[in-house]
């Protein structure tokens, strides 16, 4: 099973770079568009609830616009905390909020998102949010999400509501036919994909 993901990260990756590099058959994908993806809106909360989502590596579909997006429909926005001070045992799972004002945020380390402004909220934080967007390398129509390898979000999403939707975040021609992608029986299953291309919900996972 390990074998099999990482062989699907390293294609997907070796993918991405040709994109990004202008060398790939066919058009590059565009990951600019997510926060004007077609049925968006339809899966927004309303005012004043939590949503997750993620500040986007080079690489990955950019998130500031999609960010802006989020906070100007006056939803409360959580974006993932790399925080040694919180326990061990939630391998320094933690969220912080962003505005409006602080969702277009520095860089951070070389390999590591930026970090929300503080105060910081432990991973429980979690289950405040009816709407979560999780990055993914790719996701197929099972609802199987290929991440990136160190189980972030796999431990996060323990603490998602059952009531919760969570996409993955990727570019539209990493959404594959269900049952493509190596599936482990600790992998949280998604129910749906957002790209520029827009929502998707996977028919074994939707929602009335």
């Amino acid at each position: 099973m390990a074998d099999g993901k990482a062989a699907w990260r390293s294609r997907v990756r070796a993918r991405r770079q040709d994109w990004l590099a202008g060398s790939a058959d066919g058009p590059v994908p565009d990951g600019a568009g997510l926060a004007d993806a077609p049925g968006l809106a339809a899966v927004l909360p309303g005012p004043g609830e939590w949503v997750a989502a993620f500040a986007a590596l080079p690489g990955e579909p950019p998130t500031t616009g999609l960010l802006q997006r989020l906070a100007a429909a006056e939803l409360r926005v959580l974006l993932p905390v790399f925080d040694p001070a919180l326990p061990a045992s939630d391998v320094a799972i933690g969220w912080g909020e962003v505005t409006a004002v602080t969702c277009a945020l520095p860089a951070g380390r070389p390999g590591r998102p930026a970090v929300p402004p503080a105060p910081h909220l432990g991973p429980q934080a979690l289950e405040r949010c009816s709407l979560i967007l999780a990055p993914a390398l790719a996701v197929d129509r099972s609802g199987t999400r290929l991440g990136q390898g160190g189980g972030w979000y796999d431990r996060a999403l323990r603490w998602a509501a059952p009531h919760a939707l969570v996409l993955a975040v990727c570019f539209p021609p990493e959404v594959l036919p269900a049952g493509t992608l190596p599936r482990a029986g600790h992998d949280r299953r998604v129910d749906g994909a957002l790209t520029s291309a827009g929502v998707e919900l996977f028919a074994s996972n939707a929602r009335e």
